[in-house]
């Protein structure tokens, strides 16, 4: 009787395996075949066209393996990739500090003055680069608004202009586009921000400044983060503005170099080197942005 008991247990065991082991194994492989689709896509249009782009950046014109493309860009553009490093860098960081002063001030005030900034400043997130470009070389033209405004207020001679059709014009511009966008993502992280630690802060006596550097800015850092890579990685792709701002003066940015190249010269090896240094400035933020997550999946 035991040994009968011990049988009927031992195929019981059996046919429990059996049934769920199927579905348990059908559920194991489905996670693969739903994100299949997407992999594939970037393998396709995103992955594959960098490494083609990487690996041609070390073919020269005869088509054997050189360093003559690099060796070239450097000569011709070393200028050019320092300007486009500088003015991202700096655009990006005075879009930071801007933004973070805005989305502190929309959450934190309220009354007709606030919402109507909270309107506003989302008008230029829907402009595309190649509208901004256009208002700008209105705006900013030797005679255009803004000097004829300050030559009303007897700031500058009309006759003798602001010329902003350089770093100066494209840092601002950049502000304006991208500032917005910033202050949209910075915003929703504050607003994610309970009420209670602001007046913890404010009942043991700490001021604004001591509000934003203590309390919103180090609860916020993640979508700050987040805010900073994107528009860093926006700026240094950005094309139409520098090139209707700029257009074929020097420095300018790494972008029009590349259309430049290809267009007049037909030369796709120095652009692909060209390319190559953009994703270099553009990676160095990027993995910075990436490690600073892990760190925080790790230890929070």
């Amino acid at each position: 009787m035991e040994n009968n008991l011990k049988n009927e247990l031992a195929v019981g065991k059996s046919e429990i395996g059996v049934g769920v082991e199927r579905p348990h194994s059908y559920a194991n492989i489905l996670p693969y075949i739903l994100v299949f689709p997407a992999v594939m896509v970037i393998l396709l249009l995103y992955l594959y066209p960098f490494l083609a782009s990487f690996w041609k950046s070390f073919i020269s014109k005869e088509g054997v393996l050189s360093l003559v493309n690099y060796e070239k860009t450097l000569r011709l553009y070393r200028y050019d990739i320092l300007f486009t490093m500088g003015v991202t860098a700096f655009s990006t960081f005075i879009a930071t500090v801007l933004s973070i002063l805005v989305a502190v001030y929309l959450r934190l005030s309220t009354g007709w003055l606030a919402n109507s900034i909270g309107i506003l400043y989302r008008l230029p997130i829907f402009l595309p680069f190649v509208v901004i470009a256009q208002m700008m070389r209105s705006f900013l033209a030797p005679h255009g608004t803004l000097n004829l405004f300050l030559a009303k207020l007897s700031l500058v001679d009309i006759e003798n202009p602001l010329q902003l059709f350089n770093w100066v014009g494209l840092t601002f511009g950049f502000v304006w586009k991208q500032a917005p966008f910033m202050i949209l993502i910075i915003l929703g992280g504050f607003q994610m921000i309970d009420k209670s630690y602001i007046e913890a802060a404010k009942s043991v006596g700490a001021k604004l400044p001591q509000i934003i550097t203590k309390v919103l800015i180090p609860m916020n850092k993640p979508t700050i983060l987040i805010a900073v890579t994107l528009v860093f990685c926006s700026l240094v792709g950005c094309f139409s503005f520098p090139y209707m701002l700029i257009g074929g003066k020097t420095p300018v940015t790494i972008t029009v170099d590349i259309a430049h190249r290809v267009n007049y010269f037909g030369d796709y090896g120095v652009a692909n080197a060209l390319g190559v240094f953009s994703y270099i400035l553009v990676s160095l933020l990027a993995i910075y942005y990436v490690r600073s997550m892990m760190k925080k999946g790790l230890y929070d």
